[in-house]
């Protein structure tokens, strides 16, 4: 202390007990690194502004929950929101404008927003604002908006939304299945066990015999296809049928694949084959590209009854990918069915034999050849089917045909 001349007197020392203040300042910090720490591990942001000056605070999490970096201003994100997918952005615009006009107080939506170093990927991010105070005239219009990353959440709904329609489309399928199965087994188990008993009777003559073994043994091969069918779909659905992959000369496959469906093409169906002009190699289970292609020779004699049944193949114009086609003159696929024909136990004609495997089995055995097969819908003089596969030309292959 000094006097009014200056002169020193003495001190005056003044203590202040700050503990309260520090224990609550350190306990608001305290409370902030631990809300930091929840929302970073829940992903939960939180933001609160003026909407008509875009001043205000948001804490980190807010800023990444909208694909944006925390040292950004707020203004810069709000009202701009461009890594917000437009469809979103437009909504919450919409939002604003009403709240500017004294129309709405609250907002919830969920929102995509662009994932970081992608174009087309999008996190799911809920969205919830409200205005908090309104008051324009004095040039404020408070909000507090909170947001929460929900991508996992969706990616999990979207997993049992897909568990529930696969289980659903199993359960159609094995009704479908047990429907199909008891018609087309019973058909020919009822053939089989009647001509087997008349065959036995001493009073059948040799004639009636031979006619009797013929339908015995038709139906039989009709029951052996459909388990064989059965079998094979159950094994490639689930990655049991091994696939031996080789190098096989095309033009001997197509021709064993014709020997094997010749017996079966109807009267007055004539059955050609129009190959390419060079040696085409694909690189394919031989056995299996020999059953796709009897599959559709054979599902093109079910439904030609007049007419040409032709299997053909030519390079593409890359030279790189050869089309292999069967094309027959027979009662065609509508375009409503084309959607589904690949579908199992799709049928086009109930009273037709089959259980609507064949189909389903072709295009399996194309995918796991890497390649592709559809219908050609701009043939409608009947039906086309093309299979594309990857092959070479190499005259030094040679696969020598088997005998049939």
């Amino acid at each position: 202390l000094f006097d009014s001349q200056g002169n020193f007197n003495g001190y005056v020392l003044i203590n202040i007990d700050n503990t309260e203040r520090i224990d609550a300042i350190n306990r608001i910090r305290d409370f902030e690194n631990f809300f930091l720490l929840i929302s970073d591990y829940a992903k939960v942001g939180y933001a609160k502004l003026n909407l008509l000056s875009k001043r205000g605070y948001a804490i980190k999490q807010w800023f990444k929950n909208m694909g944006e970096t925390e040292d950004i201003p707020l203004s810069s994100v709000v009202g701009v929101y461009d890594k917000m997918h437009p469809e979103d952005r437009q909504k919450v615009f919409d939002f604003y404008e009403k709240v500017l006009a004294g129309e709405e107080k609250d907002f919830r939506s969920e929102m995509r927003i662009l994932k970081p170093g992608a174009t087309n990927e999008w996190n799911w991010v809920r969205m919830n604002v409200v205005v908090t105070k309104f008051e324009p005239e004095h040039g404020e219009v408070e909000i507090i908006g909170i947001n929460y990353d929900i991508t996992e959440l969706k990616e999990t709904e979207a997993m049992l939304i897909e568990a529930k329609e696969k289980a659903e489309t199993m359960d159609r399928l094995k009704s479908a299945f047990l429907a199909n199965m008891s018609h087309e087994v019973r058909t020919p188990l009822n053939a089989i066990v009647g001509f087997s008993g008349l065959l036995v009777e001493p009073s059948t003559d040799e004639e009636e015999r031979k006619e009797y073994s013929s339908i015995i043994r038709n139906n039989t091969d009709l029951m052996l296809n459909l388990v064989n069918d059965v079998l094979d779909l159950s094994r490639m659905e689930t990655g049991d049928l091994h696939f031996d992959i080789k190098d096989h000369l095309l033009l001997v496959c197509c021709q064993m694949a014709l020997e094997s469906v010749r017996h079966r093409i109807p009267d007055g169906v004539k059955l050609t084959f129009s190959p390419a002009g060079e040696p085409i190699v694909v690189h394919a289970d031989n056995l299996r590209l020999q059953q796709l292609l009897t599959n559709l020779l054979t599902n093109a004699a079910k439904f030609t009854e007049k007419g040409e049944i032709n299997l053909s193949f030519q390079l593409e114009p890359d030279r790189k990918k050869v089309r292999i086609a069967v094309t027959d003159t027979g009662a065609g696929i509508p375009l409503e069915k084309q959607a589904t024909i690949f579908n199992r136990f799709e049928k086009l004609d109930d009273y037709k034999p089959g259980v609507g495997l064949g189909l389903s089995i072709c295009l399996l055995i194309a995918e796991r050849l890497d390649g592709a097969l559809f219908i050609d819908s701009s043939y409608t003089d009947g039906a086309r089917f093309v299979l594309i596969l990857s092959c070479e030309i190499d005259s030094s292959i040679y696969n020598p045909p088997i005998e049939v």
